[in-house]
């Protein structure tokens, strides 16, 4: 089932920090998907710094993941959430590099996700596990959005958990609610186009789908839309970048998914009522159309 929810804001100033209201509105929306919860947030750009988040599906395996990336280039901070690794680190090596040094480590570790401004975080359980190990509601940047799960298409796990992104691809990150019918078919045709997947989750292909469309040319707006025809079965997803970030509903619109947007900020929830908790405003709230796709620009902070 799962359930989709955030916000972002137009301006810089914000009547309740970014990560306490996306805190409320994926509390709102636990029933929907209780096994593991996750955020993509927006950080600034400094000069050699990766935001990397590392899955660790071994138990007290996170010092390993951490002496690596220190060797790799400099860790500048690091959360061990036991199971999943929150790391900013200055590097200024190859990210294929990189990613294939956590993978040598063996097959309990990956990468998460790499970004000079799209993070990461997530955990199993439900926002109060984010919390707990990552201090969620600290953070006050522009944009917060997430996913709590409920894992019907692979396991329940860290390297499963959401937001997912496409392997060596930074800044893109993708929620999803619902299930891509020709996932199998679209694996095999990306990973004979080169593309190489780290989870078993048919979501992890939306990502990847996006990814290829702008690699011919699309911007991210027209990728989303293209991706509604790419992909068959029933779903509705939220992708980020560092500067866009949109929602898209399958062509059936079955899976819930409301916005609601004011001068000052867009929030979005699969329940209205989250989402009005969320930002503690009765805001007018209105749900996008079968096959719609909506885009917004993040401004920059």
């Amino acid at each position: 089932m799962c359930g989709l929810g955030g916000v972002f804001f137009k301006t810089t100033e914000h009547h309740r920090r970014t990560g306490e209201i996306a805190y409320r509105v994926l509390d709102g929306i636990f029933r929907r998907g209780p096994d593991s919860t996750g955020l993509a947030l927006v950080q600034p750009a400094v000069e050699d710094r990766l935001y990397v988040g590392i899955n660790c599906e071994e138990r007290g395996g996170g010092g390993r993941a951490l002496a690596l990336l220190d060797e790799l280039g400099r860790v500048e901070r690091a959360t061990d959430g036991e199971g999943f690794i929150r790391t900013a680190i200055r590097y200024s090596g190859d990210d294929e590099a990189l990613v294939d040094a956590v993978d040598a480590l063996g097959p309990a570790y990956t990468v998460a996700s790499i970004g000079r401004h799209i993070e990461v975080v997530k955990h199993l359980g439900g926002v109060e596990t984010l919390e707990e190990n990552f201090a969620i509601t600290n953070y006050d940047g522009p944009l917060a959005m997430g996913l709590t799960r409920f894992a019907t298409e692979s396991t329940i796990d860290f390297t499963h958990g959401q937001p997912l992104s496409a392997r060596l691809h930074r800044d893109l990150a993708i929620m999803h609610n619902g299930h891509i019918t020709n996932f199998h078919h679209l694996r095999y045709h990306f990973e004979r186009a080169g593309y190489t997947f780290t989870t078993g989750n048919d979501s992890e292909v939306i990502a990847v789908a996006i990814v290829d469309e702008m690699g011919k040319g699309a911007s991210f707006h027209e990728a989303l839309e293209r991706s509604v025809t790419i992909l068959d079965g029933c779903f509705t997803y939220i992708a980020v970048t560092k500067d866009e970030v949109g929602v898209v509903k399958d062509p059936y619109a079955a899976k819930p998914l409301v916005v609601g947007e004011t001068d000052r900020l867009v929030a979005v929830s699969s329940d209205c009522w989250a989402l009005r908790d969320g930002i503690d405003e009765d805001i007018e709230v209105w749900e996008p159309g079968a096959g719609e796709v909506v885009t917004w620009r993040i401004p920059l902070h």
